[in-house]
């Protein structure tokens, strides 16, 4: 049984969330939440059946009735009196009293729902994009700056009972056993488990040996591949976990600049790559665009990471889907912009700044005296932000080529024709 702190807590969650700076994992598994895992299921859960539970709540006219109730709080408390376990709040006597005042109200207004969309179940009123999402495996990464991969694999087959099977690639990963977990095919330090895994409780993720990072966020490090001893830019660092990847890389030896605007994200970044054993990143509250690039300090930068702000289009997540559901009432309300869709204006005009922004990131980069490599990457799917942007920058300049060496292994490339010899030298996940 849950407490009333706890539904507060669930609430204010909920607003954070409603304001698109934030992500589930990071607001549920934050320092002042005490039960984690608890959150972490009733604001999944939550949100999945939300547009539902707003129309539930316009019907039976609660938030009229019981003026203390904030909507999001209502939300919650529906959730769990009609498609969760608390079904009588007996730790939370006075939402107990108001929620059994309006059960029979509640409950009759989900009977007409489930008449009306033929539902036999509450699960047949989600939609099918919810209810059978597409799931990507769990990948976690090995930080070198705390154990070995082999040590890593030592310790979930001995501790843990797990069966190392062989790295496979693509639809293969699909078929995953429980118990079991792979080597990446292509990345060395990355192991991949099955997608329903959870890692927040396990000793190698708390004591910062576990980074639980996805794989398309892992090849960065891997490209720019800086050895031990370099200086290091990252212009777009927070929240840190491609930062923490190019410590391990380099093994601690070196040094890390790591600009961010953001002062609570670099706060983030902080904490993030502290937990990792990070002893060679300097944190920099500063815009990498305003950065001198002739300062003494950057004198030997040969290496820079660019992770720029970007459309997000290409993001795979179940969590994504959740989020971004409408009831019907904000459907009929709002004007709901689709990064994917750029037939419309909006969208068109919103990829264009961003594309500006990103290659001015790399033209700023390419005026750093010593710089020899540049990682530049996105979470795009759209060409505008990806080889558009590459080819304008090359454009832009003498001094730069595309490599031709980035990861062989992975066959996957950009748009052939879009860039001078792209089908060579793109990464492309």
């Amino acid at each position: 049984m849950s407490s009333p702190g706890f539904y507060v807590q669930a609430a204010k969650i909920l607003d954070k969330l409603a304001l698109k700076k934030t992500t589930i994992k990071a607001v549920t598994l934050a320092d002042d939440v005490k039960e984690k895992k608890k959150m972490y299921a009733i604001i999944n859960e939550t949100l999945k059946y939300k547009p539902i539970i707003s129309e539930i709540i316009e019907k039976s006219q609660i938030l009229k009735n019981e003026k203390k109730l904030s909507k999001s709080l209502a939300i919650v408390l529906v959730y769990d009196l009609l498609f969760g376990h608390a079904k009588n709040f007996k730790n939370a006597p006075a939402f107990q009293k108001i929620m059994n005042k309006n059960k029979a109200r509640l409950n009759a207004e989900l009977v007409k729902i489930k008449i009306r969309k033929k539902a036999v179940n509450n699960e047949d009123l989600l939609p099918k994009e919810i209810k059978n999402p597409f799931i990507l495996p769990r990948y976690v990464r090995v930080n070198l700056l705390k154990s070995t991969v082999d040590k890593v694999i030592e310790y979930f087959q001995k501790n843990n009972g797990y069966e190392l099977l062989p790295p496979v690639e693509g639809k293969e990963l699909a078929h995953f056993k429980p118990k079991t977990f792979r080597k990446d095919f292509h990345l060395n330090d990355l192991l991949v488990f099955p997608a329903n895994t959870d890692f927040h409780d396990h000793p190698l993720y708390l004591n910062g040996t576990l980074i639980l990072q996805d794989k398309a966020s892992c090849f960065p490090a891997h490209v720019l591949s800086p050895p031990p001893g370099s200086v290091v830019i990252d212009g777009c660092a927070a929240p840190g976990n491609k930062t923490s990847h190019v410590a391990s890389l380099m093994g601690n030896k070196g040094h890390i600049f790591a600009f961010d605007l953001d002062k609570r994200r670099l706060g983030l970044l902080k904490r993030l790559t502290t937990k990792a054993g990070c002893s060679c990143i300097e944190p920099l509250n500063e815009n990498f665009l305003e950065a001198d690039p002739n300062d003494p300090k950057y004198a030997d930068v040969e290496y820079i990471l660019l992770d720029p702000s970007c459309s997000g289009s290409g993001i795979v997540s179940r969590l994504d889907q959740i989020l971004n559901q409408k009831s019907q009432e904000e459907n009929e309300n709002e004007t709901i912009l689709d990064i994917k869709d750029t037939s419309n204006k909006l969208v068109q005009e919103r990829l264009k700044s961003l594309s500006d922004f990103q290659l001015l990131t790399i033209q700023h980069a390419f005026k750093f005296p010593k710089v020899k490599r540049i990682s530049y990457s996105t979470c795009s799917i759209h060409q505008i932000e990806n080889e558009d942007v590459v080819k304008r920058a090359l454009e832009s300049t003498n001094e730069f080529r595309l490599s031709a060496h980035c990861i062989p292994q992975w066959k996957r490339r950009g748009l052939e024709g879009s860039v001078e010899h792209g089908r060579c030298y793109f990464i492309y996940v």
